[in-house]
């Protein structure tokens, strides 16, 4: 009897899987699954049966408007370095760090195109970093960005480093010269990558898209079966199939008559986009988008949940929600990195952006906050104000102008002076009260007339051609009605005499140079000017 030998071996303990790549030898060159695995960065399919990464997840079109949109909202906004001085704070030209914020951060890039980059690295892969070249004394030369996909932070002995890789080699550099704008992660350290976070609801989205590609492709309407009476062979139904393909399959070829021979059916069960519930499938998934970046759908495209009447308040939240919260990463950050330990500790020195240029494409907006700024209690000058809005400064557009009815709460000065009644009264004051009453009466009747002309300038559609003639045709007889018992008080009093007909035209005049169609105008400031106009005009002397 043939005796076998039982061969024993030793079980050995299990170790990981390296990553398949194509430097490995154990990676089959020939093998589908594994380039998929590999080009899905070991990920491997979603539900949908696409593969997602970095890369790929910007092909699909609501995932890169939104990548794009917030960073290029973070890009275009100007960035300074500002030195505190008492309460306030001016901006600090000599900072080292100063140009290369608000100018060139390297000799390859704007100040724009580095925050868009570095905000998009951080949206798209969890983390965008930078490289800050110093000099001798340590202040900051340039800043260089590193490609997140090969930088990474580790802790030696406690210490934090920053690991990039530079020319295939890996450099370990130092925290403390490492800018990282980070996203939402769960240690603190690094943010998990949104594509890989989103990678589902992203493939689904690219599979119906293409699925639509596909759809369309092969001639959208019909699908058949081509039924034949006999039976037929491999290769006959072969050729019938790529006969019929050629004929038919595309866009192009849809809808051309086909003629059937030896009896052949041709039965259709074809589906269209709604059956397949397409369209809705697309919408869906642009919202899915917006839910994963923080954003209004409205501003990817999908309109069907937004009315005009809240249009406003979304954008609001846009900027609120999905933009401000990256101004603050950035302006921390920042001010970790690029200020001095001395600078920090003493809070000389602050890095912040202009978040006032968000409303500079909003003339509404603008308006507004320019109005606020200089009227009930002004915080801003009328040269500031032109300053912004690129003018040129006026004279005596440099002091902010108190109201007379304002003064500190429960002081005396609230009270309006008393006159003394032991003092004597000069002579003729009689006259002056009655003459500077009378100049006030004229000034809010030809207030109200600049409110009038300030409510038709706004509704007419060609405001130049309005102002050049519709505006004295329409309104300059009501005007010099309405100025009329005002002039004849000033007759009364100073006994110059004014044709309310020749005051109405200055009125209309002083009208016309002040306003200007696209520059937004304080409604108070303007009726008062064009009101001083008039006043001088017919009370001069008085």
């Amino acid at each position: 009897m043939k005796t076998t030998k039982r061969r024993t071996t030793r079980r050995r303990q299990a170790k990981p899987e390296a990553r398949a790549t194509p430097e490995n030898p154990r990676f089959n060159l020939n093998d589908p699954e594994a380039w998929e695995t590999f080009v899905g960065m070991g990920e491997g399919p979603t539900h949908s049966g696409n593969h997602v990464n970095a890369e790929t997840a910007l092909t699909f079109s609501p995932y890169w408007r939104g990548v794009s949109l917030i960073s290029g909202t973070v890009g275009k906004l100007p960035l300074f370095v500002y030195r505190r001085e008492g309460e306030g704070k001016s901006r600090d030209p000599g900072h080292p760090a100063y140009y290369l914020l608000r100018r060139e951060p390297n000799a390859e890039m704007t100040a724009d195109t580095f925050l868009q980059t570095l905000t998009a690295h951080a949206l798209n892969h969890g983390n965008g970093l930078a490289y800050v070249v110093r000099d001798a004394g340590g202040r900051p030369l340039e800043l260089i960005p590193l490609l997140p996909e090969t930088s990474y932070p580790v802790r030696v002995n406690g210490v934090l480093w920053y690991v990039t890789g530079v020319a295939g080699e890996q450099r370990k550099l130092p925290a403390a010269d490492v800018l990282h704008i980070k996203g939402l992660g769960f240690d603190g350290l690094t943010g998990y990558p949104l594509w890989k976070k989103a990678r589902h609801s992203l493939g689904l989205g690219m599979a119906a898209e293409e699925f639509g590609a596909r759809y369309f492709s092969n001639g959208a309407e019909p699908s058949v079966v081509i039924e034949h009476p006999a039976k037929v062979s491999e290769k006959a139904a072969a050729n019938l199939r790529n006969s019929w393909n050629a004929m038919h399959a595309g866009l192009s070829k849809a809808h051309r008559a086909a003629v059937l021979e030896e009896g052949m059916k041709l039965s259709a069960f074809g589906h269209n986009a709604e059956d397949a519930q397409l369209i809705g499938t697309r919408q869906f998934q642009i919202r899915e988008v917006a839910n994963w970046l923080g954003i209004p759908p409205h501003k990817l495209g999908d309109t069907a949940r937004t009315s005009f009447a809240s249009l406003e308040q979304e954008n609001q939240s846009f900027l609120d929600d999905a933009i401000d919260p990256w101004l603050v990463k950035w302006e921390r950050e920042l001010e970790r990195k690029l200020l001095t330990e001395r600078e920090k500790r003493e809070d000389t020195h602050a890095v912040e952006f202009l978040r006032q240029a968000l409303a500079r494409a909003d003339l509404t907006a603008r308006a507004n906050y320019y109005r606020t700024a200089l009227g009930g209690r002004p915080w801003m000058t009328q040269n500031e104000v032109r300053g912004r809005e690129n003018m040129n400064p006026v004279d005596g557009g440099d002091v902010i102008l108190e109201p007379l009815n304002m003064g500190d709460a429960g002081g005396a000065n609230n009270e309006p002076a008393q006159p003394d009644p032991a003092t004597p009264k000069p002579a003729g004051d009689d006259a002056g009260d009655v003459a500077g009453a009378v100049r006030n009466v004229l000034h809010d009747a030809a207030a109200r007339m600049a409110r009038r002309l300030l409510t038709g300038w706004q509704r007419a559609k060609d405001r130049p051609a309005w102002l050049a003639g519709e505006m004295r045709a329409e309104h300059l007889d009501v005007i010099a009605r309405a100025l009329a018992p005002a002039l004849a008080a000033v007759a009364a009093t100073t006994g110059r005499q004014v044709e309310p007909a020749a005051l109405a035209g200055e009125l209309c005049d002083a009208f016309a140079l002040l306003v200007e169609p696209d520059i937004p105008v304080a409604h108070d400031e303007l009726e008062r000017r064009v009101a001083a106009a008039v006043c001088d005009a017919a009370c001069n002397g008085a």
